[in-house]
């Protein structure tokens, strides 16, 4: 059985591109192991991260996360399961959000502002397919 969580952040603390990068691959080797693929963007201020595979490695990721002191604030938008993967050759894809996927924001965010607080699960899920399509990316480029 597979299943997708999508939650969101606000940081704790100043976090820049060269923390992004390091993020990142220690993600992707631990997903790698883990069975999990997924997708995060990140706008300096919030994360917001489409997590997938079996529900246990899910949700001993997110128990994780919870208990990171760079997230305050998280919140679980949208878990359940899934017939298929949205992301399935990612171990961790990434996009920044910034200004240049105002258009995409604008579909479910008010104002086309980066706040993934003002979504609901469906709209993240949404946002997320329409990121992944817009460029994200599985290699080393950060650009935050």
């Amino acid at each position: 059985m597979l299943a997708r969580l999508i939650y969101t952040s606000a940081i704790a603390m100043p976090i820049g591109p060269a923390d992004i990068t390091a993020l990142l691959r220690k993600a992707r080797l631990r997903n790698a192991l883990s069975g999990l693929s997924g997708l995060l963007t990140f706008d300096s201020r919030f994360f917001l991260q489409a997590i997938e595979g079996s529900p246990r490695a899910i949700n001993d990721l997110y128990s994780g996360i919870v208990n990171d002191p760079r997230h305050r604030q998280v919140t679980l938008l949208k878990y359940g399961r899934i017939g298929t993967r949205m992301f399935p050759d990612w171990q961790m894809g990434f996009l920044s959000a910034s200004a240049e996927h105002r258009a995409l924001y604008s579909k479910v965010m008010p104002g086309g502002e980066f706040d993934p607080f003002a979504i609901d699960g469906d709209q993240a899920e949404t946002l997320m397919a329409d990121l992944a399509a817009a460029g994200a990316r599985n290699d080393e480029s950060v650009s935050a």
